[in-house]
């Protein structure tokens, strides 16, 4: 998706005296070999002896992509390029019900301008929602269950988290949509140090969504092996798991595999149209920051 990429960050870990997990502030800029400018700020604040937890993303971007259709099975020879600038805002309050479970609301807003469009193409004509741009705003609710050990680089214990976010013209939003996402992660240590995880992961949205917030797979997070957005539609779900390993010090490797399929309707969903994705990488860990207790 960039060839070359490079840039700067930082990263500030801190801990409440009373809260047994650890608060970040992050910040980072990137540039690419494909031109693509990128400016996030995120916070992860926890409060009141972790009773409230705060979470802020802020993102500018510029950034030359690719767009091959909606669908499942678009074919190679849809590809065209296009350029958005897209600012993002995302602030979502937790509140802690136990020491597992939290509940919270969710606001998110986005604004995307649509710099350029690939001649000829489907984008250009402004007949697919959002390939003009716009504004998105949505408010929702989210819960999770947490019970991992630590929040950077889990080795045992559960993640489940529901969201659902409301766009609305009333929001200031341009598009009228329903967006339900539902996130399972489980870690479970083998053999003193090795960690098996396994992710499932499903969004589903109902209603007009541009097509830059269509259920999608790919990228660095979900499918790695595939473009990010190569395949999407109002429907996906994806299942995936790693084997880690520690090796020396910080570094260690990762086996991955993983499944997903995005469709137009849910009564679509096959066995027979997964996509499927594989391969090893290097991973560099620091587990100390964020163990309970």
């Amino acid at each position: 998706e960039t060839g070359i990429a490079g840039g700067v960050a930082a990263l500030y870990i801190y801990r409440d005296s009373l809260s047994i997990r650890a608060s970040s502030l992050t910040a980072d800029i990137i540039y690419t070999q494909k031109k693509q400018f990128i400016a996030e700020i995120a916070g992860d604040q926890y409060f009141e002896a972790g009773l409230y937890r705060l979470k802020t993303d802020l993102s500018f971007q510029k950034y030359p992509n690719k767009f091959f259709g909606i669908g499942n099975n678009t074919p190679e020879s849809s590809e065209e390029t296009y350029t958005p600038q897209t600012v993002l805002l995302k602030v979502v309050l937790y509140r802690n019900l136990s020491s597992r479970i939290n509940i919270g609301t969710v606001v998110r807003y986005e604004h995307v301008s649509m710099q350029e469009t690939a001649p000829g193409g489907v984008l250009a004509t402004g007949v697919l929602p959002g390939s003009r741009g716009g504004n998105s705003a949505g408010l929702g609710i989210i819960a999770n269950w947490d019970s991992r050990d630590n929040t950077f680089e889990a080795q045992s214990g559960s993640f489940y988290q529901f969201t659902t976010l409301f766009y609305r013209g009333a929001f200031g939003s341009d598009y009228s949509y329903d967006d339900i996402q539902i996130d399972t992660r489980n870690f479970f240590r083998v053999f003193s140090d090795h960690v098996i995880a396994v992710q499932g992961s499903g969004e589903f949205i109902d209603g007009s969504a541009p097509f830059q917030s269509y259920a999608k797979f790919g990228g660095q997070n979900l499918m790695r092996g595939y473009f990010d957005g190569r395949y999407r539609d109002k429907n996906a779900v994806a299942l995936q798991a790693e084997y880690r390993i520690p090796v020396w010090w910080r570094f260690g490797v990762v086996g991955f595999a993983g499944v997903a399929q995005v469709v137009d309707r849910i009564s679509k969903f096959a066995m027979n149209r997964f996509w499927f994705a594989g391969g090893i990488g290097l991973r560099t860990v620091d587990h100390r920051a964020d163990f309970r207790g």
